[in-house]
């Protein structure tokens, strides 16, 4: 590609990048190619789920309906069946042309279709076409293609168009687990995303509201969050506290003060210092820690509607009034509040449907505190209030209006679930065995105050992993060692003598603490992150090995896990600290136990070095996730190679053979975390292997100890020597099902999916 063409391709897609909204992205794209190529029609398609081709976006081709092409049919039909380039003229005479009517098609006699490239498959094509019978040029030809492989990324994030008669389904991702049929209730609360750049001459009136609107809004927070007490309990109560932790942070007060300075009125200057903060959350690759950033948007948003009152001098009607209480409703909007969830008729609510929003964030945790399906991210649904709609947590999907044949299916559906249900919930506070009477030990991940009320609702033995870093997180500054002995004591507290396993903090690349200044790295996940950004920074691991002591007096079941270790030194040096803080709080009067020490396996290089460490750790966790990331060298984050990410891939099933087999060698307990402890098919696998501690949501634990208490170890280790014995992922999926098939009646299958 010459100089040229490289610079027309840039200002093509930076001119796209600043669009709103990926239509808009996609006209100027289009409008950008026939002016930048002197082309006649630009032309860009996508295919649907029935395999038809949908025109997304047109210059100069005239449609006065939309266009389809059948799928097959055409040139761009053999584009996206070979996966080529064609490029040729006098189209209407190849075998394949197909006449678009009404598009005046036969004006154009040369033709460059390119194909959108996603997963090694078409998805899509992009067209070029001339009056004059004349080639487009190789440069030319290499814009479209550049330009394809942009679009085709595009693509990615979007749901699939779906046939005509599928259109009432829309794709999103699951936040909590179930089925749900209710009445649709749109969250009517103004956002900042109405507020646009505002210019004020008034700053000591501008101070004077600002100091006026954090006073009522925190007054708001407060009665909002005795609401969630009394209704739900403590820990869910305290997520509420992180708005008011931003909202009384000098960081957060500071950026606002400092825009009004600069001469934003109010809302602007709010809405600028949330972007910051919340974007500080978004460059997180771990996705716990990147939900986050709603809790700064949903302050955002609070913070705008108390101010609005301020102006209208009215009061403004709360999402949660609206529904009628004798009515199941489904609640839905872009991105559903915290806020927006305390008023409401909780016994009404059946679940929640976000246009954007994350699996993991603070709504989806309440969702599953609430036993309420929902699902996230499906895009900009077209729903009115009082729309009928089906919640299918499950699959990530939801139903706009459906026909009353699906309605009958998923209300048989949910009949089933819930005598399921029953029987799991029954169980679900008993100990876990299997049916030959192996104890298996079912505990929770945690790392927010508002998973540990739902853990013990579900039966959890304990925490297998608490994630520290929240508190870091969401501070402008280091929390002191006391701030963090009271998070890890209610923590302690809370499970009563169960074991609580806390992993130090897994902090730096991906995760930066704004506070502290943390090098950009070009690959994060294997930088300065975990125990090496904590033996570079050990005063902060002094003080959160301190907390840990200090809260875990009395307590005999508190455990330690270092997370990232690669090498002996890093192991030694952290043991070596542990116990010189043990030691100088003995020397305080406050003695101290040294817990149980551990390490997370998560790093393929280490599965070597475990017999070497026997004599140094008391016990592993594998993480599952990142090692499978790591062996498999896939992002799951990155939508271009995330298809390739699978966690039964066969590579992954025996290298985690590989690390169960040397821990019982070496008499090393493990235990393994991850998304494979709440897969039942992986469960399946992984009993059979021999692990006995898993470690997963809350939300899953039900399902994993009924699934545990039909099943005999001999069995499985039958159904595991097959599995080891394929080697593709898809296959071992279809002997696990049919495995899970056989041990499942037809009222319990859907729970153990």
């Amino acid at each position: 590609m010459t100089i040229n063409a490289i610079s027309r391709l840039i200002r093509i897609i930076n001119e796209a990048a600043s669009a709103p909204d990926f239509a808009t992205q996609a006209q100027r794209i289009v409008d950008g190619i026939s002016q930048s190529l002197a082309v006649d029609v630009c032309s860009l398609y996508r295919q649907d789920q029935a395999g038809d081709l949908v025109l997304v976006a047109s210059h100069g081709l005239s449609s006065a309906h939309p266009i389809k092409i059948p799928g097959g049919k055409g040139l761009v039909g053999r584009v996206i069946s070979t996966g080529e380039v064609i490029n040729i003229i006098n189209p209407e005479q190849e075998p394949e042309y197909f006449y678009v009517p009404d598009s005046d098609e036969f004006l154009f006699h040369s033709f460059c279709g390119v194909p959108l490239i996603q997963h090694a498959r078409a998805i899509g094509v992009l067209v070029a076409q001339r009056k004059q019978a004349r080639l487009i040029s190789a440069d030319d030809e290499a814009v479209l293609i550049s330009l394809a492989s942009h679009l085709a990324l595009v693509f990615s994030n979007l749901p699939v168009p779906r046939g005509a008669a599928q259109q009432f389904v829309f794709k999103g991702v699951s936040g909590a687990r179930g089925l749900a049929i209710g009445r649709a209730t749109l969250r009517q609360s103004e956002t900042l995303v109405a507020v646009h750049p505002q210019t004020s001459h008034d700053l000591e009136a501008d101070k004077v509201a600002w100091a006026a609107l954090r006073a009522d809004t925190l007054s708001e927070l407060a009665k909002e969050r005795e609401v969630l007490r009394q209704n739900l309990g403590e820990s869910m109560a305290a997520v509420l506290d992180a708005y008011q932790q931003f909202l009384l942070d000098p960081s957060f007060v500071s950026q606002v003060e400092t825009h009004l300075a600069e001469g934003s009125a109010l809302p602007w200057a709010i809405k600028q210092a949330v972007t910051h903060f919340s974007d500080l959350f978004l460059a997180i690759e771990d996705p716990y820690l990147q939900a986050r950033h709603e809790d700064i948007v949903h302050l955002g948003d609070k913070l705008y509607q108390v101010w609005r009152r301020h102006q209208d001098q009215h009061e403004q009607k709360p999402a949660g009034e609206q529904p009628d209480v004798q009515t199941p409703f489904v609640l839905c909007g872009d991105s559903i509040a915290v806020s927006d969830i305390a008023n409401l008729p909780t016994k009404q609510l059946m679940g929640i449907v976000c246009w954007g929003g994350a699996a993991l964030s603070h709504v989806a945790v309440f969702a599953n505190a609430l036993g309420i399906p929902a699902v996230m991210g499906v895009g900009d649904l077209a729903v009115e209030d009082g729309d009928m709609l089906i919640v299918d947590g499950d699959q990530g999907e939801v139903y706009l209006k459906p026909p009353r044949s699906v309605l009958r299916e998923y209300r048989t559906l949910i009949d089933e679930r819930q005598a399921a249900d029953r029987l799991a919930d029954d169980l679900c506070h008993l100990p876990a065995h299997t049916t030959n009477g192996q104890m298996i030990t079912v505990m929770a991940n945690s790392g927010l105050q508002a998973d540990i009320q739902p853990g013990l609702n579900n039966g959890a033995d304990g925490i297998g992993l608490y994630r520290t870093e929240l508190p870091f997180m969401v501070n402008s500054h280091l929390p002191s060692e006391d701030e963090q002995v009271r998070i890890y004591r209610q923590v302690i507290e809370a499970y009563d003598g169960k074991p609580v396993c806390f992993r130090l903090l897994d902090i730096g690349g991906d995760k930066p603490l704004s506070y502290l200044p943390v090098m950009n790295e070009p690959n994060p996940a294997l930088g300065l992150r975990g125990i090496r950004f904590l033996l570079d920074n050990e005063q902060i691991l002094k003080t959160q090995l301190r907390a840990i002591l200090r809260a875990a007096q009395g307590a005999a079941n508190v455990q330690l896990l270092v997370p990232m270790v690669t090498n002996t030194a890093e192991l030694l040096i952290v043991s070596r600290l542990l116990d010189e803080e043990v030691e100088r709080l003995a020397g305080e009067g406050e003695p101290a136990r040294r817990p149980d020490f551990g390490v997370m396996v998560e790093v393929p290089g280490v599965v070597a070095l475990l017999p070497l460490w026997r004599q140094h750790i008391d016990f592993i966790s594998i993480g599952s996730n990142d090692l499978s990331q790591y062996l498999l060298a896939v992002d799951r984050n990155n939508p271009r190679v995330a298809r390739t990410y699978d966690a039964l891939h066969p590579g992954v099933l025996h290298e985690i053979h590989r690390i169960v087999t040397t821990a019982a060698q070496c008499r090393l307990p493990l235990s393994l975390c991850g998304e494979l402890a709440s897969n039942p098919l992986a469960v399946l696998l992984l009993l059979g292997m021999g692990v006995r501690r898993f470690s997963m949501s809350a939300a899953r634990i039900p399902s994993i100890k009924w699934l545990v208490q039909r099943v005999a170890t001999d069995e499985l280790e039958q159904l595991l020597n097959q599995a080891l014995a394929l080697d593709d992922a898809g296959a071992i999926r279809q002997l696990g099902e049919q495995f899970l098939t056989r041990i499942s009646g037809d009222s319990a299958t859907g729970r153990v999916r």
